[in-house]
């Protein structure tokens, strides 16, 4: 049996209720877009010559980018952060949950703002969804491009430092369907090393439990059996990878295969890298952006 069919086969029993999201409202414009089959809800603010596209993670929703979203609006960007098919205030769809579809969907998007030369930061699976935006044929060349905390291959390889064995993602599973609700809330935590508020923490993970299950599966499948690394051969643009310290293995495995990259690992960060230090996510991002 295929690791695919597998991990699948593990996954479909995951159909829970969901709860309402709840969105933070912050210094941004709430906007939709009509995109093919989907309404895209993302937020924006600031206005200039460069624009900074966020992408976030797994049934993680814009707002998580509330820390780089006015610091880089004051600093001369259009700043937007975007709810992936299926998250937050998008059109929740049963299929096309795959980061191939949300990389044509990010493709649309562009194409429909007319924007050109986007600066792409994606944060988690959202590493996923650029990667395979640049392997597609039509897209459009981004100036920069930004990996934070996100892998290339979700199961393990004897030659990558990453990835979980069928065994990891098996537990994972029967936690998930024993409680979404606990698991998410774990999993909600287990991406921060910095004390974060109780209402940051509960407002993350109910937008994560708004999303419909099959989609959470449909996802969590595609991470664990997708295989991305051939598609790092393709990133020819100036490339700016931020680790958490403790996925530094994996930071300098993808420096190795992106020619002319920069790592930059944040100590005492954990994997919402942005939100546990936001001063220094900022300032690292702020000096590539202002680089040559």
């Amino acid at each position: 049996m295929s690791i695919r069919l597998l991990a699948f086969c593990l996954a479909t029993a995951l159909v829970v209720a969901a709860i309402p999201s709840m969105a933070q409202k912050g210094p941004w414009k709430d906007q939709r877009l009509k995109v093919g089959d989907l309404r895209v809800h993302y937020i924006e603010a600031g206005a200039g010559d460069r624009t900074l596209v966020f992408i976030p993670g797994w049934t993680m929703i814009a707002e998580v980018w509330r820390e780089q979203i006015p610091y880089f609006a004051a600093r001369g960007f259009r700043v937007i952060a975007i709810d992936p098919r299926s998250h937050g205030q998008t059109t929740r769809t049963d299929d096309g949950n795959t980061y191939e579809q949300q990389a044509a969907d990010l493709l649309a998007f562009l194409r429909e703002l007319r924007i050109e030369r986007p600066i792409l930061v994606g944060w988690s699976a959202g590493v996923s969804v650029l990667l395979e935006y640049l392997a597609g044929s039509e897209m459009r060349l981004p100036q920069k491009l930004v990996l934070v905390d996100g892998g290339v291959l979700g199961h393990k390889k004897d030659d990558y430092p990453g990835g979980s064995t069928i065994e990891e993602f098996r537990s994972r599973v029967l936690a998930f369907q024993d409680s979404r609700a606990k698991f998410t809330e774990q999993f909600v935590k287990s991406m921060f090393k910095v004390p974060q508020s109780q209402l940051l923490i509960q407002e993350i993970t109910r937008a994560a439990l708004a999303i419909p299950a099959g989609s959470v599966v449909s996802l969590y499948v595609d991470l664990f059996t997708g295989d991305r690394r051939p598609l790092l051969a393709r990133v020819r643009v100036p490339t700016l990878i931020v680790m958490a310290e403790d996925h530094r293995l994996i930071g300098e495995y993808l420096q190795s295969k992106i020619s002319g990259s920069r790592l930059e690992v944040i100590e005492g960060a954990g994997h919402a890298v942005f939100l546990d230090k936001p001063q220094a996510f900022n300032q690292v991002l702020e000096d590539f952006l202002g680089a040559n």
